[in-house]
């Protein structure tokens, strides 16, 4: 039977175990015994060994009369041992949480069984600092309680920045038995965000409250990284990574617990958790030599799925606020905004790139003429995801190649590379043909002028027909002035266009194309010759016959 509720009101009843009055009584009796747990200080929770764990002896105190725990940090585990919360009784936590930031707040142990005979039923209600009930927590028994902000969210976010309590009730009417639990608060912080934290070193050899602090998050990511940026004003002791869960390990909300024992330090390939400059450091972990010095690990996961892990951060001299990024996204590609083209010795060039990961710290453009024996570098100008930088004019002839190297605000490293020739621009100009209109057997004749950059160079004049198509090549004099002459064998509409190819320093151009008509011979340029012999021919007859007409009289 699955019972999770969410409510907001100021009082009510728990199930029936206890009135609106008392639940009101319980609420004051524990703000006050917390109050008076942060001046006096007085009782340290026997479940941990404050020996090897002096922060934990700090910072969490318990009341056994009032039934009551105070969590001046929270990322310590609250041990709750068997029959420490009877049937029909509860245990309350309290704890300062900040407004807006996101906590995993959980509660789990021997009590939790999700088979057939479940025992112990426990409840929980949360308090705003307010004293206002915002959330009603009420699984069946065996079943860990699911508490997020709402039903379905995995962490908490407090509406205020304040004491919160958590009151842990013993469900007198659904529970048979009371069983060891473990109640937990931490911090969860999303991988791929800078976040800001206020550290402060030690006072002589006492480590001061913000000494040492401790965040979760969660990640299915095979590779890590941790940065740490530090201020000049302080040096820190340590920067640890404690895996915390395994493939085997309990989920609520679909978001998996740390293996229990792991939270009081006990360690097998896995947990270890603890606050203690002297203690076990964790799988990675990284320090600083010097005020300033900012810190960088790196590790792979050795389990595949989603795991949870504790960071933990120490300081040791001095103070100031640091910024640490959980790196858990790699990769990201630049993509050209600007395309180099045509590019003439009197232009400059824009290099313009975006990226597809996100805020851009910095990027530089490196470039070079003679294939990188020589380079120069140009710091580019940054805006959000884009990155530009201009490239000053080149001779004719040169071939720049570039590279462009960028660093997002994820600490992604991207590269991007390109390259372009400048040449002189050429056109041919003044093409055209001395006639139109030609007839079979006659010459089509083009001429035209090339840019004087080209003068003395290649020219392809391409005639093409429905049945034809013909090339013909010239060169352009000094001046760029050229002719072509085709004699074409068929008649019909010749489209003529003369093209250069361009060079190393010249960009290629081609010329308006021109119609030229080739038409076939007039009839009497066609049979003239032969229509001249008949005519001769016949007149010759006639004269035959007239000199032997008189020559017989």
């Amino acid at each position: 039977m699955h019972k999770h509720k969410q409510k907001s009101q100021s009082v009510f009843n728990l199930k029936g175990a206890l009135p609106a009055r008392s639940m009101q009584k319980i609420f004051a009796i524990a703000m006050i015994a917390a109050l008076l747990l942060m001046t006096l200080k007085v009782t340290v929770d026997a479940q941990v060994d404050t020996d090897s764990f002096p922060e934990y002896e700090r910072y969490v105190h318990t009341d056994w009369m009032a039934n009551l725990t105070y969590v001046e940090k929270p990322m310590f585990p609250v041990y709750l041992n068997e029959s420490q919360v009877p049937i029909g009784k509860n245990w309350t936590v309290i704890c300062p949480l900040q407004e807006s930031h996101s906590y995993h707040v959980y509660c789990y142990g021997e009590w939790v069984h999700t088979g057939d005979e479940p025992k112990t039923d426990y409840d929980i209600y949360v308090y705003n600092p307010q004293g206002e009930l915002e959330g009603t927590h009420t699984e069946a028994a065996g079943l860990p309680e699911h508490l997020g902000t709402t039903v379905d969210d995995a962490f908490f976010v407090p509406g205020s920045s304040g004491n919160y309590t958590f009151v842990i009730v013993n469900d007198a009417r659904e529970s048979n038995g009371a069983e060891q639990a473990t109640f937990m608060i931490i911090e969860n912080v999303e991988g791929d965000t800078w976040y800001t934290h206020s550290v402060t070193g030690k006072v002589g050899d006492t480590p001061a409250f913000n000494t040492s602090w401790a965040y979760e998050f969660i990640t299915a990511s095979p590779q890590i990284e941790l940065w740490v940026r530090v201020p000049d004003t302080l040096d820190m002791y340590e920067a640890r990574l404690y895996l915390m869960s395994n493939t085997q390990s309990v989920t609520v909300n679909n978001v998996s617990l740390p293996w229990e024992p792991g939270l009081y330090g006990n360690k097998t390939t896995v947990g270890g958790y603890n606050l203690e400059s002297e203690a076990y450091r964790g799988v990675a972990y990284a320090s600083c030599e010097y005020n300033g010095q900012d810190m960088f690990l790196n590790y792979s996961q050795p389990f595949g799925g989603e795991n949870v892990y504790h960071l933990v951060l120490m300081g040791e001299v001095g103070e100031g606020n640091i910024e640490f990024l959980v790196k858990t996204s790699f990769g990201g590609t630049l993509t050209p905004l600007t395309f180099p083209q045509s590019v003439t010795p009197s232009n400059i060039t824009e290099i313009s790139y975006a990226t597809n990961t996100t805020r851009l710290e910095n990027a530089s453009l490196r470039y070079t003429v003679d294939n990188w024996k020589n380079t120069t570098k140009v710091e580019m100008v940054v805006s959000n995801m884009t990155c530009n930088a201009t490239i000053p004019q080149q001779e004719a002839g040169s071939v720049v190649e570039y590279t462009v190297e960028a660093t997002d605000a994820i600490k992604n490293r991207l590269v991007a590379t390109g390259n372009f020739t400048v040449k002189h621009l050429s056109a041919i100009t003044d093409f055209n043909a001395t006639r139109m209109t030609v007839t079979i057997g006659e010459n089509i004749t083009v001429a035209g002028t090339i840019s004087a950059e080209a003068g003395g160079a290649p020219i392809t004049v391409t005639l093409m027909s429905i049945n034809s198509t013909e090339t013909i090549k010239c060169t352009a004099m000094a001046n760029g002035t050229f002719t072509a002459t085709y004699q074409p064998e068929t008649t019909g509409d010749w489209q003529v266009q003369a093209s250069f190819a361009g060079n190393n320093s010249i960009y290629a151009c081609e010329s308006e194309p021109v119609l030229v008509t080739v038409q076939e011979q007039s009839f009497l340029v066609a049979y003239g010759l032969y229509i001249g012999g008949g005519v001769g021919g016949g007149l010759a007859a006639v004269g035959a016959v007239i000199y032997i007409k008189k020559y017989r009289g």
